[in-house]
């Protein structure tokens, strides 16, 4: 079958990510109805010029083609980039760490951060999270109203990610985490402010990349009870990660640490204030129903809008022949509402059972490593906020215009102040 020439919907353009979600939803349910598997021209870019910008790619909107392809690495690698958008290889190289790499490579990498995320150390980094979740409703439940990315979802994940690293208070900790904050949003020029979109990423990945170096000689002359203390002494099979290595998952685990969860946490806030029903059955019991909460807001808010894989080999799926060599992009915030598969996809039900959703990929070799701390730092949130101020709205979200991330910029919020 000949490469399609004219796509149902323009998911390559910049424009399509400028609409709110619900309109991109809407769109995606057209697509999955009509035509799920179909190829686009080069996306839409400003990270490489016209000129190399000249590669298409095959859309996944359903969710068994997604679970498939994700479980599929033999034929769908991972290696030659992970978004929609290419990035030139030494980026890929130096900001996406194994999570754009295949095996052997990528099970040995991996297999260290394991031994750096054993049982012990994990149980650690939940004490802090909650630690955490505890003192930011501390600080903000008294005050009766305020942006909500301001107060809770961006300082959140901020702290986590200092304290997981051991970062200094001060100038390294602010320059870090607003790098990590700030990286994914190159599509977006109110965040960008007027840099050029390559510029900006390099320069919030060089900012997390010295902040690596730096932190990981000290650790190495002087450990401590922290992430980058246990990644420099981890090791797979007698290997441990390179400088260079350590750098990539720095700027790896900097963005996932911070960006999706920041986002998920305002996305879960939104979607509790739009759907009053479910917020008043949550808080009917919130220790009981909190777990299940999470994942329904992860399913709903799919923060990580997508990944991409590159075709090894020539694979048809649904009768489009997927060529060696192309670009086959898996959309989660499609496959997080396929019709095929969930029962009333559209509505935000916390009682949802199963839900196997795909907020963390949809399976195989490259699952989430930090699926576990996410979860942990929602279910800490949501538990402080609906136990403290269970009244809290709010209705009108600012989201950021990205397609890699499905985030929100700020979000005014209303309460009754908790007495002091």
């Amino acid at each position: 079958m000949s490469t399609p020439t004219v796509e149902p919907h323009d998911i390559a353009a910049k424009a399509f990510w400028a609409q709110h979600p619900d309109a991109r939803d809407e769109a995606f349910a057209r697509i999955r109805a009509e035509r799920p598997v179909f190829w686009s021209g080069p996306a839409e870019s400003d990270l490489l010029p016209p000129e190399e910008n000249v590669h298409g790619f095959w859309s996944l909107t359903k969710y068994a083609d997604i679970q498939a392809a994700s479980r599929n690495p033999k034929v769908f690698s991972s290696a030659m980039g992970i978004t929609m958008e290419d990035f030139s290889p030494e980026m890929t190289e130096i900001a996406q760490s194994f999570i754009a790499m295949d095996a052997p490579r990528h099970t040995q990498l991996r297999g260290i951060t394991m031994d750096a995320f054993k049982p012990g150390n994990m149980r650690k980094l939940e004490g802090w999270v909650r630690e955490h979740a505890r003192d930011l409703i501390d600080e903000m439940a008294h005050l009766g109203s305020g942006d909500f990315v301001d107060l809770v979802a961006e300082p959140m994940p901020g702290r986590i990610f200092g304290s997981f690293f051991g970062l200094h208070e001060g100038d390294q900790h602010e320059a870090t985490i607003r790098a990590a904050q700030d990286l994914l949003s190159w599509n977006d020029p109110v965040v960008t402010g007027g840099v050029e979109p390559l510029e900006h990423f390099v320069n919030c990945v060089m900012t997390l990349r010295l902040t690596a170096a730096d932190l990981a000689e000290e650790r190495r002359e002087s450990p401590g009870d922290d992430l980058m203390s246990w990644l420099v002494q981890a090791e797979f099979e007698g290997e441990k990660m390179t400088d260079d290595e350590i750098g990539a998952f720095f700027v790896l685990l900097a963005v996932a640490a911070n960006d999706t969860t920041r986002h998920a946490s305002a996305g879960m806030l939104y979607a509790f204030t739009r759907f009053q029903d479910q917020r008043r059955l949550l808080c009917e019991d919130v220790p009981g129903r909190v777990e299940d909460a999470v994942e329904e807001v992860i399913r709903w808010v799919s923060p990580l809008i997508h990944m991409r894989r590159t075709a090894l080999s020539d694979f048809e799926v649904r009768g489009q022949q997927i060529r060696r060599g192309d670009k086959v992009v898996l959309w989660y915030c499609s496959s997080n509402r396929d019709e095929e598969y969930w029962g009333n996809p559209f509505d935000f039900d916390i009682f949802r059972s199963p839900n196997r959703h795909q907020g963390f990929g949809g399976g195989g070799p490259h699952y989430c490593l930090g699926a576990a701390v996410a979860r942990t730092t929602l279910k800490s949130l949501m538990s402080e906020i609906f136990t403290r101020i269970p009244d809290i709205e709010a209705p009108d979200p600012d989201f950021l215009v990205a397609n890699f991330i499905n985030g929100i910029r700020s979000l005014p919020a209303e309460w009754t102040p908790e007495e002091r």
